[in-house]
């Protein structure tokens, strides 16, 4: 294994700012809690968010000008043992300045963004917790589609939002999608200002649930059917087969939080997390005569061009380009195919992966993300450099007043609850 693979794992204390910043020395040695497990989905996701934010489709050969940029991979390069360290050394931190200096509503809201800066993949998942906290604060459970709705109609009011008058403008084009189908679900029929959510993206399957739901794993960890469906009910911005393939990736993510990790062979868990993807079928997709489940497909898809590479990752990512010349980058099934590929290619070594989900391009922080909750998830964010996280965190709440610490705490709360209640409406 790679000396980076090589780390302690700590158990959580109880102190979410331990677990975004503490050392080795200051936790016990032994493998992750759960509350540490939760609070690394959470924190992994947002820090994935913030790699590749800065060069989230940018041209190659901008990104080729920087300061150490991704490996640009020549075909015969194999990714071996020496190669996994190396690529997982090339993990870093960039400003947005050099190729992203303007606010983008899709990407960074500030002129030029430091480095931890997180981007509306990040953004979404705030409107979700900002839900979840306004029904704990309530004790309005369970959440339901409409409430959910309203939170996105309601998220530009947020007094960090309010206060910066170009996040008005900023945040009105970003969710304009979103809140046109938002008004539709709460009763609006006005065509200027409402449409029907089957409409979002004229019905093309997109990655907005890997966006938006990847917390609610952590409300059943373990109870993958229960992530599954809270996913589903949830996810109004998700259209055709990819509803059922982001809901499967929430459930998938509910086995991480849970399945024992061996340094020595990270491979064992991914397939039980992958086995987890394909059985967790509770609407029964599986069963519709004469179609492919989206999930066995793009599973299968991702793993057979990461063997086909046999270690190579620039043939992987020419199978890619192939496959995907007439697609949009962020479909659903494009960030879940770059991840397990990249994986699969990198003999699930956890950083040398999160590393080559930047080096193909495209949708860099979309693709980042998603494996940043899962190895968070699965070794906690001691996985991850301490001083990254604290950036993030430390841009999180200037940028948005969001203390990372805390949305970690009611994320752990509301998995204790889930027990005893349900939290999130199936119908």
């Amino acid at each position: 294994m790679p000396s980076l693979n090589r780390r302690s794992f700590c158990q959580a204390t109880g102190s979410a700012m331990l677990l975004l910043g503490g050392s080795a020395a200051e936790a016990t040695l032994t493998a992750p809690s759960l509350d540490s497990r939760i609070c690394g989905l959470l924190s992994g996701s947002a820090l994935g968010d913030a790699l590749g934010g800065p060069i989230e489709f940018q041209e190659a050969e901008a990104i080729q000008k920087l300061p150490d940029p991704p490996r640009r991979w020549q075909a015969g390069e194999r990714l071996n043992g020496p190669a996994r360290t190396a690529t997982a050394a090339r993990l870093r931190f960039r400003d947005y300045a050099p190729l992203r200096v303007a606010p983008e509503s899709y990407g960074q809201w500030n002129t030029r963004s430091t480095a931890g800066t997180v981007t509306d993949d990040t953004r979404h998942k705030l409107v979700l917790l900002q839900a979840l906290r306004t029904a704990e604060t309530g004790n309005r459970w369970p959440l339901r589609v409409p409430d959910l709705a309203r939170a996105y109609l309601d998220w530009h009011r947020q007094p960090a939002v309010a206060r910066h008058g170009e996040y008005t403008v900023l945040c009105a084009d970003w969710l304009e999608e979103w809140n046109l189908a938002a008004r539709w679900i709460l009763g609006e029929r006005d065509p200027a200002r409402a449409r029907p959510p089957e409409c979002l993206w004229q019905g093309l399957p997109t990655c907005c649930g890997q966006m938006t739901s990847l917390p609610l794993a952590a409300l059943y960890p373990g109870r993958p059917e229960a992530a599954y469906r809270a996913a589903w009910h949830l996810g109004f911005f998700d259209n055709g087969w990819g509803r059922d393939l982001n809901a499967a990736i929430v459930a998938g993510l509910s086995e991480a939080l849970v399945v024992p990790v061996d340094p020595g062979h990270p491979a064992t868990a991914w397939q039980r997390i992958f086995n987890t993807l394909r059985t967790t079928d509770p609407l029964g997709y599986r069963r519709i005569r004469w179609t492919q489940r989206a999930v066995d497909r793009w599973l299968d898809y991702a793993l057979r061009t990461a063997d086909q590479a046999d270690r190579c990752p620039a043939q992987m990512f020419q199978q890619w380009d192939r496959e995907f010349q007439q697609n949009a980058k962020w479909e659903a099934q494009i960030p879940w195919v770059v991840m397990v590929g990249c994986l699969h290619v990198a003999d699930y070594d956890p950083l040398a992966a999160l590393q080559l989900t930047q080096e193909w391009g495209w949708d860099t922080d979309s693709y980042s993300q998603l494996l940043g909750a899962f190895l968070g998830a699965l070794y906690g964010p001691e996985l991850f450099p301490s001083d990254w996280l604290r950036k993030v965190s430390a841009g999180l709440l200037s940028d948005f007043g969001v203390a990372l610490d805390q949305e970690c705490a009611l994320l752990v709360r509301l998995a204790t609850l889930s027990r005893t209640r349900p939290l999130v409406a199936a119908d």
